[in-house]
């Protein structure tokens, strides 16, 4: 791309004082819009090399002064265990005000996904993102409906059960973990025939299927192992409550440690609409095998009712998953309009 503006690095601290960064291109007068990645991936999902025209490119085409978050799920910094709520109440709030005070801009516009979407929006329900003025959620956002598959692994308590023994997953060869990784690849090899990628069939059961095949060309297949490395199995371990629950809650850590912290003996819920009366799309793939469309229809349906449908849209996009909404060879033509579409109508 012609004239590309430089990257300009800004690491800052979360509210706990965890190393986080920024990294931002300076596209126009749009914006700032911050681009938030999901778990156990990194920014560079929104840049990818292997693709024609990526989202940061496209939005930097189209006058917007793009910001990317890496936040504590990023594998770009080091591997630590936390729970989605130390995230929302520490990384979202700081990430915000980091932009802000750069520069000089009272508001901001997010897209934000996966896991990544699910802890900005517990972040906002909680009240921590005033600054705010309006997100695009892809694929998830309070509600957890994940396929059979996923739900079984929850379920069976699977992420508890590895985290007696593991401190994270990860779908590449993990040289740290050799002898675990070599089976992990074994097992996965035996369970999927999709394609021949074992960091791929281990990202699907990690995951879930993160995208149709047809849709991301086959250097970037290729090269997944760039994108994706360790996710912490606390994590997990949230991430598997709030799929058996259906919706955003607070980390389960007992009934005795829930009473010390929360007052209570269940973890409380994300379920608060007062916050989130912004503009709001939500963007689901109609054959998401990682978080089923329904996630973002119930959150949706939900927010109409309780604050009235004038905030809210919906997208659904045919013939996509979840992650090739933003990887897949094409996306550019098919879906990144969508998402262009849905910050204009909401700037």
């Amino acid at each position: 791309m012609d004239s590309f503006p430089a990257a300009e690095r800004h690491d800052f601290p979360a509210g706990d004082g965890v190393p986080l960064q920024l990294t931002r291109y300076r596209g126009g007068a749009k914006g700032p819009v911050m681009l938030v990645h999901g778990a156990g991936v990194w920014s560079g999902m929104f840049m990818l090399p292997t693709v024609r025209e990526n989202f940061v490119q496209f939005l930097v085409r189209h006058g917007y002064d793009t910001w990317l978050l890496d936040w504590r799920a990023s594998v770009e910094l080091p591997v630590r265990q936390f729970t989605l709520d130390d995230a929302a109440l520490h990384d979202m709030p700081a990430a915000v005000k980091k932009v802000l005070e750069c520069t000089g801009a009272k508001s901001l516009q997010a897209v934000a996904h996966c896991a990544g979407s699910a802890t900005f929006f517990m972040s906002m329900a909680a009240g921590h993102l005033p600054d705010v003025r309006s997100v695009v959620a892809s694929q998830v956002a309070l509600h957890h409906i994940v396929p059979p598959s996923t739900h079984l692994k929850a379920m069976l308590r699977l992420p508890d059960v590895l985290d007696i023994t593991r401190d994270y997953l990860t779908p590449d060869e993990d040289p740290r973990s050799p002898l675990f990784q070599a089976a992990f690849g074994t097992l996965v090899d035996l369970l999927r025939h999709e394609c021949d990628s074992t960091v791929c069939k281990r990202l699907t059961f990690m995951y879930g299927q993160l995208f149709r095949h047809a849709r991301i060309n086959r250097e970037t297949h290729d090269r997944l192992d760039e994108q994706f490395g360790p996710c912490n199995m606390l994590t997990f371990r949230h991430l598997a409550q709030m799929a058996r629950a259906g919706y955003a809650l607070g980390f389960d850590y007992g009934r005795e440690e829930n009473r010390r912290r929360y007052g209570r003996e269940k973890p409380p819920s994300y379920l608060r609409a007062e916050h989130l009366k912004r503009p709001i799309t939500f963007v689901s793939g109609a054959q998401n095998g990682t978080y089923m469309p329904a996630s973002t229809e119930l959150t949706y349906e939900w927010l109409r009712e309780e604050n009235g449908a004038s905030y809210y849209r919906r997208k659904v996009l045919p013939e996509y998953g979840h992650l090739d909404t933003f990887m897949g060879s094409t996306a550019s033509r098919d879906t990144y309009p969508v998402l262009l579409d849905a910050l204009e109508a909401m700037a």
